[in-house]
């Protein structure tokens, strides 16, 4: 979908007007545009005499139409005609949005004299004051809302915000607005924006006309009824007119309000590339239709029926398609996991059982009569049986062990030449039994505690009893060692 496109609806009793607009830097860009009208003149002619609304056949014939035409769009927005909901300017005690939002529905319920439950309502504040704030209300049958809104969705153009087409109006023309009473008439509706206070908004009314009524009287009337209306840093000097009928004069309304009256350009707001069929109602509906998408393009404040009603969950529900589905996959990616791991797992277990199982039968060969313990100790016990092999093999023990007499005069010779070579050593007699070895010598004056000193540092040998005499300078001693 394109980030940059959106499809505007501007749905009214007799006709939608369908755009699909891309913003710009100075404003909203229509990029293609077309109609859509009831099968039959009766049709239309009934739901002006007031039976019910249907908007079904016309919402299948737009998602035609856009696929017929190849739209390509991210979101929708859509704008209700004025003769679809009602509209009342209310006095909140609150100045909190929240607190404001909480109860405005029964302050419409009450100023408006409808149902608040099978009613959709929407809101803006305007203004406020010390007791409280001034809140416009708008409110549309729950059925028709219903009916819009479902038709769309059916034909997979949910739309994301709804709103009355004087607030979509007012969001094109806004900067205009300024100092100025912004005013567009068609043949069968007239709109009137006006200017915004130094601390409230654009306060905006719609009304509905005829092909006969007097446009310029008609201006004269419910302007000056605005402005005694307001305070006075609302009053405008100004008039702009955007006038499809060419039945507004503006000299003499310029007259009977006393204010200037100028022709307004749309066309710096909306462009448009022209077709030879298009009339100046048309653009109006296409601006309103615009000005729909342009809640969408950009961070502005919005009059929306659905927030409250129906609230739009199509981001949402595709959040939550897009969770579900990754969360599908990890979890079919954890399983698939598991289950390498686990086979990984059962492979090396049963290589491990046959290694373990071939290690028991040749240990019970290489330790005859021994009892196989676990692994690890089997291990340990090999390493010390091949460290005492090698011992034998290099005369270190017998092959009986280490109380051989090669062993223990390895040691004791080890012993002996550890000790410092100022220690002058004589051996007279060494006797060797299966468990001792006594050894009979001298050395020079204090030289036997370096002697006994190196036997007991030895990692084989251990002191037994000793004793030593000095005599002619020397020290003689007598020394028994075992085996440790």
């Amino acid at each position: 979908m394109e980030q940059n496109k959106y499809l505007g609806i501007y749905i009214a009793a007799e006709k939608a007007t369908v755009v699909l607009t891309a913003k710009t830097a100075g404003g909203v860009e229509i990029l293609d545009y077309f109609c859509v009208e009831p099968e039959t003149e009766g049709q239309g002619q009934q739901q002006e005499q007031g039976r019910k609304f249907s908007f079904t056949p016309i919402a299948a014939k737009i998602a035609a139409i856009c696929t017929e035409k190849q739209f390509v769009f991210s979101d929708v927005a859509v704008a209700v005609d004025c003769r679809l909901y009602r509209q009342q300017k209310l006095h909140s005690e609150f100045q909190d949005y929240r607190q404001i939002a909480q109860t405005v529905r029964f302050d419409a319920e009450e100023a408006l004299a409808v149902d608040a439950a099978q009613t959709a309502i929407a809101f803006e504040v305007i203004g406020k004051q010390l007791s409280g704030s001034e809140v416009a209300a708008f409110a549309a049958g729950a059925e028709v809302m219903s009916e819009i809104i479902t038709a769309l969705q059916n034909n997979k153009l949910d739309p994301v915000i709804i709103e009355p087409d004087s607030i979509c109006l007012r969001r094109i023309v806004e900067d205009v607005s300024k100092g100025a009473i912004v005013a567009a008439v068609s043949q069968t509706r007239c709109f009137l924006i006006c200017s915004p206070g130094a601390d409230s908004r654009a306060f905006v009314r719609s009304f509905l006309t005829s092909p006969a009524q007097n446009k310029t009287a008609l201006f004269a009337r419910e302007i000056t009824l605005t402005m005694t209306a307001f305070s006075a840093d609302r009053r405008a000097e100004t008039i702009k007119i955007y006038d499809t009928t060419g039945q507004v004069d503006f000299k003499t309304l310029g007259e009977q309000t006393a204010m200037t009256v100028e022709a307004l350009d749309l066309t710096a707001k909306v462009a448009l590339q022209p077709k030879e069929d298009s009339k100046d109602s048309e653009y109006l509906e296409m601006v309103i239709a615009a000005g729909a998408t342009a809640g969408l393009a950009g961070k502005t404040e919005k009059v929306d029926f659905r927030a409250e009603f129906m609230p739009y969950q199509g981001k949402k529900i595709a959040f939550e398609k897009t969770i579900k589905i990754i969360s599908m996959s990890l979890f079919l990616l954890f399983v698939v996991l598991g289950v390498l791991l686990q086979m990984s797992y059962y492979r090396t277990n049963k290589d491990r059982g046959r290694v373990e199982e071939q290690f028991k039968k040749e240990y019970i060969i290489a330790m005859p009569g021994a009892k196989f313990p676990k692994s690890k100790e089997a291990v340990r016990k090999l390493k010390s049986e091949i460290n005492r092999i090698r011992d034998v093999k290099s005369g270190l023990l017998s092959a009986s062990g280490e109380d051989s007499v090669e062993a223990k005069l390895t040691f004791l010779f080890e012993a002996l030449n550890s000790v410092p070579t100022n220690v002058d050593i004589e051996i007279e007699k060494i006797a060797i039994t299966t468990k001792t070895m006594n050894i009979t010598g001298s050395t020079n004056s204090g030289g036997y505690l370096q002697l006994f000193g190196a036997i007991d540092k030895h990692s084989k040998l251990t002191r037994g009893q000793s004793s030593y005499q000095s005599k002619d300078g020397r020290d003689n001693f007598r020394l028994t060692i075992e085996l440790k």
